[in-house]
């Protein structure tokens, strides 16, 4: 083995090992980046007991051979339940020789065992956060995702350098971003541009003709080719699997990929006149912070009385805290001035005096309510 100054923290095994934790993804969560990843065991309700939690951090290593190793984190391996060690060990790599130049593995190594967060992340993250970017802003301005799904979690690099091992990473890569397209927001985005769609039904076809010429190169070409990708490996395969460098032609096809996505958001702000970033952190606040109302207010009269306030123009905003009166819980309120000269107070009721009789010694101003005040951002550039 070499001498590194990262081998006393690390073993090396076969991609292979990772295929016994892909075929279970409802008891494991495997994420890849090019640089390496994270493997870790998922609990549903009640099965931790049996099932014990382990995670085992990674890195990918090329060997002299140029071919793509498991470079796990020691610790991790030690810690894993017996059965799991003897399946690691029968893909361990006994005395591996490494390529001098392997700037995936030395990203890896800087992250994660010299403790330097200004590492860049590779493609696969990448394509996820513009995946997430793409649905908000589709979301907050047209009503529905472009991309149907959030995210796949099997999409990860192949683990063995051969034709089906790249055809089955692209299997998944086209679930999410190919058949995972709505074409209902497409026909959305073509009638927003005025555009006559063919045959709405055929969704790589309608991207290609909303987008603008110079962007279908940048756009639309590197989808289409994970589709042919995906088409060539559909049905009884006519040829066997053959030896072929399928980590890196993957990996350079998640490249053209994370720039495509890239081009398609810059073009998704231009056209909806948004900022992707805005939009899915208004997103992200309004499902975390902002309350989820279930019905109308009772009784609902006090929605006609809220209403009022639609199309007024605010002068002024008091908030704060409500003058105490032993009668009555502490708490604050909201004092809205309007330009045509109304106003109109939020505060907080509550049913502490019906306690009163319960919980002897409870005096209504032991109760403390406040107003908590969360903005969900515009979906355009101030």
């Amino acid at each position: 083995m070499n001498q590194d100054p990262y081998s006393r923290y690390l073993l090396y095994f076969e991609r292979s090992v990772l295929a016994h934790y892909r075929a279970s993804p409802h008891l494991y969560r495997l994420e890849e980046d090019d640089m390496g990843g994270d493997l870790q065991t998922v609990h549903s309700t009640g099965d931790q007991a049996a099932r014990p939690y382990f995670n085992v951090r990674f890195g990918f290593r090329r060997r002299i051979d140029k071919r793509v190793c498991v470079a796990a984190f020691g610790p991790d391996i030690v810690k894993l339940p017996e059965s799991d060690q003897r399946i690691w060990l029968g893909h361990l790599i006994e005395h591996p020789a490494f390529a001098e130049d392997d700037s995936a593995f030395t990203r890896w190594a800087k992250r994660n065992l010299e403790a330097s967060w200004e590492v860049e992340d590779g493609p696969r993250p990448t394509i996820d956060h513009s995946v997430q970017l793409v649905r908000a802003m589709t979301v907050q301005l047209l009503g529905r995702p472009l991309f149907r799904f959030a995210e796949n979690q099997l999409v990860n690099y192949p683990v063995a350098e051969n034709t089906e091992a790249y055809n089955k990473a692209h299997l998944e890569l086209y679930r999410l971003l190919v058949d995972g397209l709505d074409s209902e927001v497409l026909s959305l985005l073509a009638q927003r541009l005025g555009i006559v769609l063919s045959d709405p039904t055929k969704t790589l076809n309608s991207l290609k003709e909303i987008l603008p010429s110079h962007l279908v190169d940048g756009v639309h070409k590197p989808l289409r080719k994970v589709s042919n990708v995906r088409n060539k490996s559909h049905g009884v395969p006519d040829t066997p699997a053959v030896a072929f460098p399928a980590f890196d032609e993957f990996h350079a096809d998640l490249l053209e990929v994370s720039t495509c996505l890239t081009q398609l958001v810059e073009w998704l702000e231009a056209v909806l006149s948004a900022d992707a970033e805005a939009c899915l952190k208004r997103e992200n606040v309004m499902k975390s912070l902002f309350p989820k109302l279930s019905g109308p207010p009772r009784p609902e009269y006090k929605l006609a009385e809220l209403k009022a306030a639609e199309g007024k123009t605010i002068a002024s905003v008091e908030f704060g805290e409500v003058a105490s009166h032993p009668d009555v819980h502490e708490s604050e309120a909201i004092i809205v001035h309007f330009t045509d000269g109304s106003s109109l107070a939020i505060d907080i009721g509550s049913n502490v005096s019906n306690l009163l009789d319960d919980y002897e010694g409870l005096k209504p101003n032991d109760v403390h309510t406040d107003l908590r005040v969360f903005w969900a951002p515009r979906t355009s550039r101030p």
